[in-house]
C-alpha cells in the first residue's frame, strides 16, 4: 500500500516528479505483481507495469538488485537456464521412469508440456509434473517434453527488472518451439502460462498455450479423462497469475468438484484472492519487511476448517508448505496441487 500511495502522489500530486526518486526502493522491490491494487484502484492506475519499469531502471541502468540472492539467481539463469543453479543435463531427470520422450528423440506428440524450473528440479513440485503426466497418459494424450533443452520462461527475471535476460530466454525458447513444429503447449505453472500466452505474443509467437486446469477440464468434458470420486473437504486458493492476471476461476473448481471435493471458500477468493507473496520474482528473494504473507494466507485457510489447501501454482505450493510449518498447522492443513488431487482418483 505504501508504494500505491507513492505512485498516486506522482500521478495526481506532482506528475513531473520521477517515479524512482519518489518511491522508496524497499517498496519497489517488495511488490509481488499480484495486481490486487489494480483490482480495487478507482483511477485504474496500472501499478504493476510502472513498478516493473522502475525495477528495470534500477537493474539495467544502476546495476542494483534487492539482494545478493537475486543477483545470484540471475547469474545462475544465464549459465544454467534456471535460477536454481542446476545444470541443463539434469532438467529432464524427473521424467525418466514415466515413459515419455523429449522432442529431440523424434516422438510425435499431441502437446508439449512446458515443465518450468520448479517442477523440473524441486522435489516437492516434481510430484506435480509427475501427476500431470499420469493424468494425460490415462486420457490417452501423447505428451512430449524438452528435457535438457528447456530453459526458464524468463518471467522472474523480467519482473525483477532484467529485461535483457528475459528477452534472451524468450527468443531462444520461441526459436526452439518453432524448430520442432510444436502445435500446442500446456503448462502447470501459471507464471509460465502468463508469460508464454501473453508476453511472448509481442515476439512473433503464435503457438496456442493452455493452462493445465483448462486442458484437463477439456479432457473431462470429452470423456477422455475419467475420475473416481472421493469426498474431501478442501479450500481452494486462486493464484494471482491464473486468477487476476488471466481470469481463470471456474476450471480449477470444476476439476476439484469432479474429484469429489467439497470446496469451502475462504476469505478473499476469486478476484479478491490474497497473494502467497512469491510472485514478481519474490520467490528468488528473502523476505525482509513486515510479517510473512504466506502465514496469513494459511491461517485464512485454516479458519474455514478444511483438511486440504488446494492450489495450482508451484510458487504458492512452496509458500503454503512453508507457511503451514510456520503456523504450527502441520497435520491439520495439507497443501496440495489440483493435479495431485486428481491423480489419486484415477
Amino acid at each position: 500500500m505504501q508504494l500505491v500511495n507513492q505512485l498516486g502522489e506522482v500521478a495526481f500530486g506532482n506528475p513531473e516528479a520521477g517515479l524512482v526518486e519518489t518511491c522508496s526502493k524497499e517498496a519497489i522491490w517488495s511488490c509481488t505483481t499480484c495486481r490486487a491494487c489494480q483490482e480495487i484502484c478507482p483511477a485504474n492506475i496500472e501499478h504493476v507495469g510502472k513498478i516493473v519499469e522502475m525495477r528495470r531502471n534500477l537493474v539495467l541502468m544502476e546495476g542494483e538488485f534487492p539482494g545478493e540472492e537475486v543477483m545470484t539467481a540471475m547469474e545462475q539463469t544465464e549459465v544454467n537456464g534456471n535460477p536454481l543453479g542446476i545444470g541443463y543435463a539434469n532438467r529432464g531427470d524427473w521424467a525418466e521412469d514415466l515413459g515419455i520422450k523429449t522432442l529431440a528423440e523424434g516422438s510425435e506428440v499431441d502437446i508439449l508440456y512446458f515443465v518450468g524450473c520448479y517442477a523440473s528440479f524441486d522435489k516437492r513440485n516434481i510430484k506435480i509434473a509427475t501427476a500431470f503426466i499420469k493424468l494425460c497418459q490415462a486420457a490417452g494424450v501423447k505428451v512430449g517434453i524438452l528435457g535438457k533443452e528447456e530453459k526458464c520462461c524468463g518471467e522472474p527475471m523480467r519482473k525483477m527488472g532484467n529485461e535483457y535476460l528475459y528477452q534472451t530466454l524468450a527468443a531462444e525458447n520461441i526459436e526452439l518451439f518453432k524448430s520442432y513444429g510444436v502445435k500446442e503447449i500446456v503448462t502447470t505453472c501459471p507464471h509460465c502460462f502468463n508469460t508464454l500466452n501473453k508476453d511472448y505474443r509481442d515476439l512473433n509467437f503464435d503457438i496456442p498455450v493452455v493452462n493445465y486446469t483448462v486442458y484437463l477440464e477439456g479432457l473431462l468434458k470429452t470423456g477422455q479423462l475419467k475420475l473416481k470420486t472421493r469426498d474431501i473437504c478442501c479450500t481452494y486458493h486462486d493464484s494471482c497469475y491464473l486468477g487476476r492476471h488471466n481470469d481463470i476461476y471456474e476450471a480449477p473448481r470444476k476439476l476439484i468438484q469432479a474429484a469429489g471435493g467439497r470446496i469451502v471458500e475462504m476469505e478473499k477468493s476469486f478476484a479478491e484472492s490474497f497473494c502467497c507473496s512469491a510472485g514478481g520474482g519474490r520467490i528468488m528473494a528473502e523476505e525482509k519487511l513486515g510479517s510473512r504473507i504466506n502465514i496469513k494466507r494459511v491461517n485464512m485457510a485454516a479458519q474455514v476448517g478444511p483438511s486440504i489447501l488446494v492450489s495450482n501454482c508451484p510458487f504458492c505450493l512452496t509458500m503454503f508448505e512453508d507457511g503451514v510449518k510456520g503456523s504450527d498447522l502441520e497435520g491439520q492443513l495439507i497443501p496440495k496441487d489440483i493435479a495431485e488431487i486428481l491423480v489419486e482418483r484415477l
